[in-house]
């Protein structure tokens, strides 16, 4: 019997949303096992989401809870607010396996259940180890929220696009695409690779436009599919590099793969379209213009190329955790280094994952924590170098 618990924390789902408050104390210790009546709470809501698996969304607080199937038999059995003690008993007599095991792996989950605050009893205070291995978990980087009104904006264009056929809709996509990635090799044949120039700082600023273009594909494919995105702003890359991001956290609610990969490639096909709007600018061009035009292929072709980067928390490894059906391999991956490093208790998610599984999730770990500081130090030893350069 497997009870898993793993929660994926989202932004609030509103402006002024404040944290959910309990008048009651908890329990202290294990105290709570026997005494306290536990029940979800009633901002909680029922679901099946992402590859079809049950989540818990708390409509308070914007986050999601993904569940397994035994642990839906669990949570029925707290529609009378029982103790943990007496959820285990009633499991243990409708089953058949040993009574010890039940009782550790119930009492692991409601624990977890509480953790994640989907209950009525708060949640309790946490150790040093267990706060790092939720930080581990969450992947979180500080955010400069900028605007939620992103769907009052896009919901116009999205229903006039669903009025039209999806498989039209992606295939004029991808063909656009098409065309855009053959005029960049065309541009790279004939040019050779282009190289920053004196109007590299107007590159820059056509880059930023497509960057906020890139981050509206993103919403608006979610717009498309009734999942809009709750927020939009600057977020920290590694904490040292300032990207723009959308919250695309509802995108849990998407069941399918193919849509959610979509999700995750939307803003890189973007960029894909419009740089070949500037290979086809630097073929025709000359002087200036075609200058303008080379720093920003430059531009944009590094851009992809650390956007589709599976090693960072990019787009392209959304992409990929999407294909293969995962869920929060990041984190999962971070969460076994942290586990082996500091012997913090895993989640019960992680407890049960089969060897083979750990052990990718540690060479994948151990591959992004390793390109992460890469990246870093040459972000840092850049900044370095211009402060030096406008202090001289």
């Amino acid at each position: 019997m497997r009870l898993t618990a793993a929660a994926t924390t989202g932004t609030k789902a509103a402006a002024g949303a404040t944290s959910t408050r309990h008048d009651a104390e908890a329990p202290e210790g294990t105290a709570w096992l026997d005494t306290a009546p536990l029940s979800l709470k009633t901002s909680i809501e029922q679901m099946d989401g992402i590859n079809g698996r049950p989540l818990l969304f708390d409509t308070e607080t914007g986050q999601y809870v993904a569940l397994s199937r035994a642990g839906l038999v669990v949570l029925a059995l707290l529609d009378d607010a029982p103790t943990a003690r007496e959820v285990v008993r009633r499991v243990t007599a409708s089953s058949a396996a040993d009574p010890q095991h039940i009782e550790t792996i119930v009492l692991r989950f409601l624990g977890e259940l509480r953790q994640a605050g989907v209950l009525t009893l708060p949640p309790q205070e946490q150790n040093r180890r267990q706060r790092l291995m939720k930080r581990s978990l969450r992947q979180r980087m500080p955010r400069l929220v900028l605007t939620r009104s992103v769907h009052v904006l896009l919901e116009p264009v999205a229903r006039l696009l669903r009025k039209l056929p999806t498989a039209l809709i992606v295939t004029c996509w991808l063909l656009l695409v098409t065309v855009g990635a053959t005029a960049v090799c065309v541009a790279l044949v004939e040019r050779g690779l282009p190289h920053l120039s004196s109007w590299a700082w107007l590159a820059m600023l056509l880059l930023a436009a497509q960057i906020a273009v890139h981050e509206l594909g993103h919403a608006l494919v979610c717009q498309y599919l009734r999942v809009p995105v709750r927020e939009a702003g600057i977020t920290l890359l590694l904490y040292v590099m300032p990207v723009a991001y959308v919250d695309r956290t509802d995108a849990y609610r998407v069941r399918n793969r193919a849509p959610r990969i979509l999700i995750a490639m939307a803003g890189p096909l973007s960029d894909a379209i419009w740089a070949g709007v500037t290979a086809v600018v630097l073929l025709s061009a000359h002087g200036a213009v075609a200058d303008v035009a080379g720093a920003l292929l430059y531009s944009q072709l590094f851009l992809m190329m650390i956007n589709l980067n599976p090693l960072l928390p990019s787009d392209g490894y959304q992409a990929l955790e999407s294909a293969v059906g995962s869920v929060n391999l990041r984190g999962r991956s971070f969460a076994y280094l942290t586990h082996v490093v500091t012997r913090a208790p895993l989640p019960s998610h992680l407890l049960v994952a089969s060897r083979a599984k750990r052990v990718g999730y540690l060479v994948f770990g151990g591959l992004c924590l390793a390109y992460g500081v890469f990246v870093v130090g040459a972000v840092l030893l850049s900044w370095w170098h211009i402060f030096e350069a406008v202090r001289g």
